[in-house]
């Protein structure tokens, strides 16, 4: 339970960081005189890389994790999905529910985090179980006494 605690704490603070980054760059580049699109889709992706550096070497950070192969497409699929339904989340809550905006956007980035948390934990970062086979072994090896 205290482990579970500490990664989502952990989680919290990556993603507080995640978002100063974010709006750091956002507003360099709009003072600059990028267009708002441009400074956008820069910006938040500087989020979400900082945010895969972070999150698989501290947050999620076990010596059993599978390694490297394809979390980094496993991270940004998540992250377009979970884009998707946040945006969905606050356009349906604000325009169909009536909510106002801030009410809105908090319930859309609240469920944000916690499906990025679940896929990240379950999906992008997953350690190997303990039971599992060793890749690098033969199942047809026999010991010999």
């Amino acid at each position: 339970m205290i482990n579970w605690l500490a990664t989502l704490i952990k989680f919290g603070i990556v993603g507080v960081v995640n978002t100063a980054v974010d709006a750091l760059v956002f507003t360099m580049l709009a003072a600059l005189g990028a267009p708002a699109l441009i400074a956008q889709v820069i910006s938040y992706s500087c989020g979400v890389l900082n945010s895969y550096w972070w999150n698989g070497r501290w947050t999620f950070r076990d010596d059993r994790r599978q390694g490297p192969n394809n979390e980094l497409l496993r991270f940004v699929i998540t992250n377009l999905i979970v884009l998707a339904i946040s945006s969905l989340i606050l356009f349906l809550s604000n325009h169909i529910l009536g909510w106002n905006l801030v009410m809105s956007k908090a319930a859309a980035t609240l469920l944000g985090m916690i499906l990025n948390y679940i896929a990240s934990r379950y999906w992008v970062f997953r350690a190997v179980s303990a039971t599992a086979p060793c890749p690098n072994t033969d199942a047809n090896e026999r010991s010999v006494s």
